[in-house]
């Protein structure tokens, strides 16, 4: 951990190599599952999701017995992370913290960018399966799940990416990451993950192991994020740059 936090402040590079706001190789596919409504497969380093949208009547829609009463969601995410994807072998006994929290974040960024019941009318279910991670796999499920949507003719208002920025600071000296690794995350001091549209943000959320962060630090993370959110939506429109004309003919 000394060692590789030395390395970044003291010699100015990474794990791999990469600048402090360099972004790993990225690719996105589309139409990967033919009898899905939509589908999506979003590729950032050694972080993969596979991405399905299905789209239902209003009787599909999930309903929430709460204690003020049952209310429907039209809208659903729901956010798989298989062991096999880090390489590890373990039981699966349910839901755990890690589906729920980063399906959440997820679900928050993406329900933004999606038309109001007016104009359609469909219940919407996207099922996120983690195939590899290496970082930010909750941010490869905003922008594969964008994808997705469009693949499926969804009338979303525009494209919405995600990224992590991270953060190492011994002292008065700090640096910035953009596009954080696993090993960032576990040994750095600062994981903010910010998914937005190119007009402005959808979501934010930010998990710091030091005492807090200056203004200055989270301006310089704020201007990174918007820069790599910048450079993805980028590659994204080259895959699909608006919703599909028809639904599938599946739906």
């Amino acid at each position: 951990k000394n060692s590789i936090r030395n390395m970044m402040i003291s010699k100015k590079t990474r794990i791999d190599g990469r600048g402090f706001e360099d972004i790993r190789d990225i690719s996105s596919e589309i139409t990967l599952l033919p009898r899905a409504h939509g589908s999506a497969v979003f590729t950032r380093g050694e972080t993969q999701a596979l991405v399905a949208v299905t789209l239902g009547s209003k009787e599909d829609q999930q309903r929430v017995d709460s204690l003020i009463g049952e209310e429907k969601k039209p809208f659903m995410l729901h956010y798989n992370f298989p062991p096999f994807s880090v390489g590890e072998v373990s039981m699966r006994l349910g839901t755990g913290r890690r589906e729920i929290g980063h399906g959440e974040l997820a679900k928050r960024a993406v329900k933004a960018i999606l038309p109001g019941a007016e104009d359609f009318p469909y219940t919407i279910r996207i099922v996120s399966d983690v195939l590899e991670s290496n970082g930010s796999s909750s941010m490869a499920t905003v922008c594969g799940g964008s994808l997705a949507l469009m693949d499926a003719g969804v009338p979303i208002k525009s494209h919405a990416a995600g990224a992590g920025v991270g953060l190492v600071m011994e002292g008065d000296k700090w640096v910035v990451l953009t596009d954080i690794l696993a090993e960032e995350d576990h040994l750095g001091d600062m994981d903010l993950k910010i998914t937005g549209t190119a007009e402005g943000l959808t979501a934010i959320q930010m998990d710091i192991k030091i005492g807090g962060v200056s203004f200055d630090i989270l301006q310089v993370a704020f201007e990174r994020a918007r820069g790599a959110l910048n450079h993805i939506l980028g590659l994204m429109n080259t895959a699909i740059e608006t919703h599909r004309n028809a639904l599938s003919e599946f739906a």
